[in-house]
């Protein structure tokens, strides 16, 4: 592998790290653009954060834009769209649940305690299916970490949030796989404009869940995961009962697809 491509891997695997960095400072955006950069200003839109001795420029990418009032016993959320996206979710993580919302206004009150809010996530469907555009961490939880493999891994978080087991479903490899190759050829897209979404791989499922990784590692996979509210909702959701987990292995990089059904 060349220098260049072993740079940019680094980087890729870093840019989880950066962004966490960013919020915890108040930057909740996460669909931004991260250059390194000497010199960098901090204003409205952008960043500058210091990583592993390094210096980045996080700006946030369109105008999607979302504010928070917090009180303790409520969260108001406030959104400005973007026309880019045709329609957006909001995700609420609890310590004993994820809730999935769909945002038809502007104007969000949730009632629910903020103190039990771990987590609230906002992803937008763009031409490339659903993408994360904010998150903010109320405070911080332990899930459970990867242990063993993925398939151990997955039930144990699932037993702890009191849900039943899921099962690998060998008739979703061919759909996994496929969507595996995306990600190797577009990134991490979940909507191709010349193959699709993963309906149209033709499984029979009445309901249908992906989740796509990149990473260094499947520990560090599994960490992303479930560090991710919308991820975390597949992975904990109980009309899923079966899936099927496709992954390569390079030296120095590991791709995923999981798709899940009923």
């Amino acid at each position: 592998m060349s220098f260049f491509w072993v740079c940019f891997f680094s980087y890729l695997f870093e840019k989880d790290s950066i962004l966490e960095k960013a919020e915890n400072v108040g930057f909740f955006y996460k669909n931004a653009e991260i250059s390194e950069s000497a010199e960098c200003k901090t204003d409205v839109d952008t960043l500058c954060i210091e990583h592993n001795s390094r210096k980045y420029s996080v700006k946030r990418r369109g105008t999607f834009s979302a504010e928070t009032q917090i009180t303790d016993r409520s969260v108001h959320l406030t959104i400005n769209p973007d026309n880019d996206y045709i329609s957006y979710f909001l995700y609420i993580q609890t310590e004993k649940t994820v809730h999935k919302v769909k945002i038809t206004k502007k104007e969000l009150h949730l009632e629910e305690n903020a103190g039990n809010i771990i987590r609230l996530q906002i992803t937008g469907t763009g031409t490339g299916g659903p993408e994360i555009l904010w998150s903010r961490k109320f405070k911080e939880t332990k899930l459970t970490g990867f242990s063993k493999n993925f398939d151990n891994s997955l039930n144990l978080l699932r037993k702890s949030f009191k849900m039943k087991p899921i099962a690998i479903d060998p008739s979703l490899k061919e759909a996994a796989l496929s969507s595996l190759e995306k990600v190797k050829k577009e990134g991490l897209k979940h909507y191709s404009s010349k193959e699709g979404s993963v309906r149209h791989t033709g499984v029979h499922k009445k309901i249908l869940g992906e989740n796509l990784f990149t990473a260094n590692s499947e520990a560090e996979a599994w960490k992303m995961l479930i560090s991710s509210p919308s991820h975390l909702y597949n992975l904990i959701n109980p009309q899923f009962r079966h899936y099927f987990y496709a992954i390569e292995k390079k030296k120095d990089e590991i791709s995923g697809a999981i798709i899940f059904s009923e």
